[in-house]
């Protein structure tokens, strides 16, 4: 089942606001001699030999430090692939725009600044563990780990900048009510309901949860991304709706993880009978009686990337799950993907039939969106196997 004691925050994270990341370098609490090249040794072998990278209580345990809101020069910890402790100092000085920073929101990097004041997880999969990561870093091994998060604010007042919106509360919650018309009047989700009821219909369910969907907002350079996520949310709210008719009416949570929500998107969802939830909730919800969906996580428009098929693969075996068709030649360019499909995710996705619904380009920018369905009606978490 899903986590029952899920840490809330009191203090939510301000909306609509252009978001920065800084890298934050740990190191051991109890330093070892292990070189670059062991340390590459043992993760691969860690991995090779079914050690999950990921679990709910590691996840759980960074996410509890970040929630201690320690201030500047205080200590948060993380576990790394052997479950050694590491400590990062929270470190919120520094104000500069970086010199790369092409997300738009931030027009004039002279009167803008960054404020750095929370903290957040970072999710780092075995291609980046053993590339890019040890080449420019000789810090530990975490699959996740801590790191800062600031927000444009302006040079002069130190009030926080949010990029401009070109839509309002009812516009944005048209936006939604225009893709669920369109996608629930398609050929697709008449397919995908009626493949649901003969496939799907006696496994246990009872939750609906998507990962990074995308923001509905959209903004002057964004409108495409915004009308594409309308259509991820109205699937999302068709599986839900599915659920809940086939159980007889019975209500059932859907809920929806993704950092690039403003405060209009999270009202609009609300309205519709969505649950926004914060990372890395979603995770801790997620288990054997799940729908999951995640449709193209790396494209979403000013959200940090996140390996969803690696955690997945990790945690839970979901009944249902929608996202790119995953098969071996995937392994070809797994170290392109931020969303890797590694060896990991094909063996994993064995356990379940692979059905086409007709789900085209209105859905997913790779035009590849199939629906999974775990072969056993019941199953066990990865780490009771």
């Amino acid at each position: 089942m899903g986590d029952q004691n899920i840490p809330v925050s009191d203090e939510p994270l301000p909306s609509n606001l252009a978001q920065f990341r800084r890298m934050t370098q740990g190191r051991m609490v109890n330093p070892t001699t292990e070189t670059e090249s062991d340390a590459r040794s043992h993760l691969v072998e860690a991995y090779m030999s079914g050690q999950p990278l990921f679990t709910k209580k590691n996840i759980r345990y960074a996410w509890e430090q970040t929630q201690r809101r320690p201030g500047h020069g205080g200590k948060v910890y993380s576990k790394d692939i052997k479950g050694n402790t590491v400590e990062y100092t929270v470190d919120f000085t520094g104000s500069g725009i970086p010199d790369n920073c092409n997300c738009g929101d931030c027009e004039d990097n002279h009167n803008t600044v960054v404020k750095w004041d929370h903290l957040s997880l970072l999710y780092a999969t075995k291609v980046y563990l053993t590339g890019n990561f040890l080449k420019s870093s000789d810090g530990p091994l975490c699959p996740v780990s801590i790191v800062h998060d600031g927000y444009a604010v302006s040079a002069e007042t130190n009030e926080l900048l949010p990029p401009p919106l070109t839509y309002d509360l009812e516009g944005v919650a048209g936006l939604l009510s225009a893709g669920t018309l369109d996608w629930k009047n398609s050929m697709a989700c008449r397919k995908l309901r009626s493949i649901l009821s003969a496939a799907a219909r006696t496994h246990r369910i009872n939750k609906t949860i998507g990962f990074a969907l995308g923001a509905l907002s959209p903004s002057d350079r964004c409108l495409g991304h915004s009308v594409h996520s309308a259509t991820r949310h109205a699937l999302l709210l068709t599986l839900n709706e599915w659920l809940q008719r086939r159980d007889g009416g019975e209500k059932k949570p859907c809920y929806v993880q993704d950092s690039s929500y403003n405060s209009l998107d999270k009202q609009v969802l609300e309205r519709a009978g969505v649950q926004v939830i914060d990372d890395p909730r979603g995770w801790l919800e997620v288990d054997e009686q799940s729908i999951v969906v995640s449709v193209t996580p790396a494209v979403v428009s000013n959200t940090p990337i996140v390996p969803v098929k690696e955690i997945i693969a990790d945690i839970a075996r979901p009944a249902v799950i929608i996202w790119e068709r995953v098969g071996v030649e995937n392994l070809l360019n797994e170290s392109d993907q931020s969303d890797p499909c590694s060896l990991r995710v094909v063996d994993m996705m064995e356990d379940y039939d692979m059905h086409f619904f007709g789900a085209g380009r209105e859905l997913s920018t790779c035009g590849n969106l199939v629906l999974y369905i775990r072969k056993s009606k019941t199953a066990v978490p990865p780490n009771l196997r």
